[in-house]
C-alpha cells in the first residue's frame, strides 16, 4: 500500500468514525426488531452491489480500495439526506423500516468495518444481531 492509498483509507475511516456516534441508536434498534434487521440486510446487499458496480464501471487512473468506495457512497447518502433536513433518529425506538438513510449508513459502516484498515465497530454494533422469534414448545 502506497502513501496515497494509506491517506485515502485513513480519510475514509476518519469520516466514517465522525458519523458513527450519531448512528449508535440504530445498532441497538436492529437487535430488537426482526423487520428492521431484514430491511438492514437489504441495504447491506445494495451497498455491496453499488460498490462492486462503481469499481467495475467507473474508470480511474489509480485504483481505490473498497473502503474508500464504501465511505464515498456513505458520504454521498449522508450529504444528500442532510441537505433535505435529515438527521439520524436519536432513540432506538425512532428507527423504523422506513428509515432508509439511517439503515443505508449502518450498512455502509458495517461493510467498511470489515475492510482492511476499516473503522472499528462500537460494542453495540459488534453485538447487533437479528432479533429472533421465540419458538413455541408443544
Amino acid at each position: 500500500m502506497g502513501w496515497a492509498d494509506y491517506l485515502a483509507d485513513r480519510s475514509a475511516r476518519r469520516w466514517l468514525q465522525t458519523v458513527a456516534g450519531r448512528l449508535e441508536p440504530g445498532w441497538r434498534a436492529l437487535s430488537g426488531d426482526a423487520a428492521l434487521w431484514t430491511a438492514y440486510e437489504r441495504h447491506l446487499a445494495a451497498v455491496a452491489d453499488a460498490v462492486r458496480c462503481e469499481d467495475e464501471l467507473v474508470a480511474r487512473t489509480e485504483p481505490v480500495s473498497d473502503l474508500v468506495l464504501i465511505a464515498g457512497h456513505a458520504h454521498d447518502v449522508w450529504t444528500e439526506a442532510e441537505s433535505r433536513g435529515w438527521a439520524p433518529p436519536a432513540r432506538p425506538a425512532d428507527w423504523t423500516t422506513e428509515e432508509w438513510t439511517g439503515l443505508r449508513l449502518l450498512a455502509c459502516y458495517r461493510l467498511a468495518a470489515g475492510e482492511p484498515h476499516g473503522p472499528k465497530l462500537s460494542p453495540a454494533a459488534a453485538l447487533a444481531r437479528p432479533a429472533t422469534t421465540k419458538k413455541r414448545v408443544r
